[in-house]
């Protein structure tokens, strides 16, 4: 077979597909600020004190804010940190994202002032803080969230409606082994043993959010009802869509 083409996709979808997976993987950009969890709270205490103690400049996250050059030698906020701190406070649009995998759990949060975002991640001991364009900050949740091309093929008949127990998605996500279900078709199996996570995105203070379920590269929307989860296959492109789209719902009335 030709090496430009899927052969899985390929073979269930009935036509030639060309491979995705070159597009896989690509590192996100480097942030601008890696620091101790907690540091943009601290950032918040210590900004405008003036000359601040040296018990309160010694700790983890003054020491990290001053290293970064967002606070002065005795405490004082830099340029850059006041211009965070006030898109925070005047923040018009706030966007927030969980990522869960068996490595963990990773939080994505955006405040927009205008034109501008401040973007702060959280995982583990770690926070990262990123100023940029609005805009920027939408691609970066998109890379962040781990949205890659693939071909959207499922088995004829498959049924979407089957609920899954949330302790099963849970064990998958987490690494832990569940069966598949017993109607799974063979694409379905091959996707059911690929590394699973969750995205959840939504607009804080709004009801809506956009749920999903990666199983390797395949997005599905995740609809809970009664006993578990029903996990819709969706292509790619249709969460590209979604997002603006629940931006828009949320934000319209908000």
């Amino acid at each position: 077979m030709n090496h430009l083409l899927d052969p899985f996709a390929t073979e269930y979808a009935g036509q030639p597909l060309e491979r995705l997976d070159q597009a896989h993987g690509k590192p996100l950009p480097a942030p601008a600020y890696t620091l101790p969890s907690g540091a943009l709270q601290a950032l918040f205490d210590l900004r405008g004190r003036g000359l601040v103690s040296a018990a309160k400049r010694s700790t983890p996250a003054a020491t990290a804010l001053r290293e970064a050059g967002l606070l002065g030698r005795f405490g004082g906020a830099s340029g850059t940190a006041t211009t965070i701190t006030g898109i925070v406070e005047r923040a018009g649009r706030t966007l927030a994202a969980e990522r869960v995998d068996r490595s963990g759990t990773t939080t994505w949060s955006c405040w927009a002032s205008g034109p501008d975002a401040v973007v702060r991640t959280a995982y583990d001991d770690t926070e990262t803080i990123d100023l940029l364009p609005f805009t920027a900050a939408l691609a970066r949740l998109v890379a962040w969230s781990g949205i890659e091309p693939f071909w959207p093929v499922a088995d004829p008949d498959d049924d979407e409606s089957r609920v899954i127990a949330d302790d099963v998605v849970d064990a998958m996500v987490a690494g832990r082994d569940a069966a598949a279900p017993v109607d799974a078709g063979p694409v379905l199996a091959a996707r059911w043993r690929e590394p699973w996570s969750t995205v959840s995105i939504a607009v804080p203070g709004s009801d809506d959010g956009l749920p999903l379920v990666f199983m390797g590269s395949a997005s599905h929307l995740r609809t809970r009802v009664e006993g578990g989860s029903q996990l819709q296959l969706v292509p790619s492109y249709w969460v590209f869509e979604a997002l603006p789209q629940l931006l828009e719902r949320s934000w319209s009335t908000t």
